[in-house]
């Protein structure tokens, strides 16, 4: 498996490279190298940032950055539009380089670690179903995109720690560590650390523990999530808080255009189509409200469930929240397949699941870079490829709002069947934090708890 990601890692690597001459052109005009781009669909951030933020002055960034909203939002100062700990990646990558390709092969080899580390983990806890991880075309297409792998491997980590961390480390210990992994992730690219609730409503709805302990429990989890997050932010906000800033107003001022794929600007067209600030600014508090009001409804289903049964499904619960964060906020960019890896690899669900979401994100991709191709080319009129995008588009959106509920219901895999099923023999579930019988501990094929309870 880690031989297979690895070599999918080097074809992205291959296939990015072909975009390298940024800033040169093609034939020295920069429509041939626009055309050149979108024909092969080779764009990658990991390339365009390094000229577009000047990274080859190795400027440490958020210290001296800064926001500009006019004419269109930027960041500056050697700023990158991530949190801090990418940003911190991206800055480590480019110090021993003083060109685009350099910086692309520099994060190529940085990235092949963070590969074969995320399929050891997902291996431990999926069994050969991590396979959908190292060997599926998101990891081709996307891998180099940009640096979306580190909170992708910040995910695993955490899924691993929670589900097959020591058996000597109690419940709750395991839980915090795994809380820290998701705020790191944070730190790399915020939705990871939304992960952390899930997690704790597992102890929260602990019945064979105390109202005290149970609460006390639960905001350990959360604790640890937000500690990690903010250890990570806060010497910036310190030094230069206009700098640390900048990432947010940056990504808050972002305009919804047909470039963020998502369901806010396709839907609503033509209206949507419109730049003025009105407009934009309405579609930005509707993302904004229903993202919002879409994750509170996964926690209270995932609550409700784990009332009822006796074991909350947080794995479920944070890939539904995951789910909802894609399909309704302002921006579905291609490369967040990523993000979806480890809970197709993870959780139960059928494989047509996972092969149709694959076939709609290629259907964007192809689509939307077909799109730009011909109208580089001076072609305006609609084609195939609008169509593509379109199936692409609304394939996605429509496969999200699915998946939440299938989430909600699916069940973890395990490594150890042949078949990647989880066996009622098997302890999946960790012990409870209070003492109970063996066998009231033992999986019974929900295996998605922290804590069980007893009620089945």
């Amino acid at each position: 498996m880690v031989a297979v990601a690895l070599l999918l890692v080097a074809l992205s690597y291959g296939h990015k490279l072909s975009c390298s001459t940024l800033g040169a052109g093609i034939g020295n005009t920069a429509d041939r190298y626009d055309t050149h781009v979108y024909r092969l669909a080779c764009y990658s951030d990991t390339l365009t940032l390094f000229n577009l933020r000047d990274l080859g002055s190795h400027v440490f960034p958020y210290v001296h950055g800064w926001y500009t909203a006019i004419p269109l939002p930027a960041v500056h100062g050697g700023t990158v539009e991530y949190p801090t700990l990418t940003g911190v990646w991206v800055w480590l990558s480019a110090l021993p380089v003083s060109s685009a390709a350099g910086f692309l092969t520099v994060t190529a080899l940085t990235f092949l670690p963070v590969v074969a580390l995320t399929v050891l983990w997902l291996q431990q806890v999926a069994g050969r179903r991590a396979w959908i991880f190292a060997a599926t075309p998101p990891l081709l297409l996307y891998g180099l995109y940009n640096w979306d792998l580190l909170p992708v491997a910040a995910t695993a980590a955490g899924l691993a720690i929670a589900l097959a961390g020591p058996r000597r480390w109690s419940p709750l210990t395991r839980a915090v560590i795994a809380a820290v992994a998701f705020g790191i992730g944070g730190a790399f690219k915020l939705y990871p650390v939304m992960f952390a609730a899930p997690l704790a409503l597992t102890f929260l709805f602990d019945q064979s523990a105390p109202a005290r302990s149970r609460v006390g429990n639960c905001l350990a989890v959360l604790g640890a999530a937000a500690a990690t997050l903010l250890a990570a932010n806060l010497p910036f906000m310190l030094i230069n808080f206009d700098g640390w800033l900048s990432v947010f107003q940056f990504q808050a001022h972002r305009m919804i255009g047909a470039s963020t794929l998502s369901v806010w600007y396709w839907g609503l067209l033509p209206w949507s189509a419109s730049p003025t600030g009105t407009t934009q600014h309405l579609m930005g508090l509707l993302a904004t409200g229903a993202t919002a009001l879409g994750l509170l409804l996964v926690l209270a289903a995932a609550a409700i469930i784990g009332k009822r049964r006796g074991s909350v499904p947080w794995i479920g619960a944070a890939a539904a929240m995951l789910c909802v964060y894609m399909v309704f906020n302002k921006v579905n960019s291609l490369q967040y397949v990523l993000w979806l890896l480890p809970f197709f690899a993870v959780l139960r669900i059928r494989l047509a699941w996972i092969i149709a979401y694959f076939v709609m994100d290629l259907a964007a991709f192809i689509g939307w870079y077909r799109v730009l191709f011909y109208t580089s080319l001076g072609n305006l009129e609609p084609t195939w490829a609008n169509q593509a995008l379109a199936i692409g588009v609304w394939g996605r959106a429509g496969l999200l709002l699915a998946l939440i509920v299938t989430f909600l219901q699916a069940t973890p895999t395990s490594p150890n069947t042949r078949d990647g099923r989880r066996s009622v023999h098997q302890a999946a579930d960790m012990p409870s934090t209070s003492a109970v019988p063996p066998s009231i501990a033992l999986s019974d094929g929900l295996g998605d708890s922290l804590v069980p309870t007893g009620r089945r």
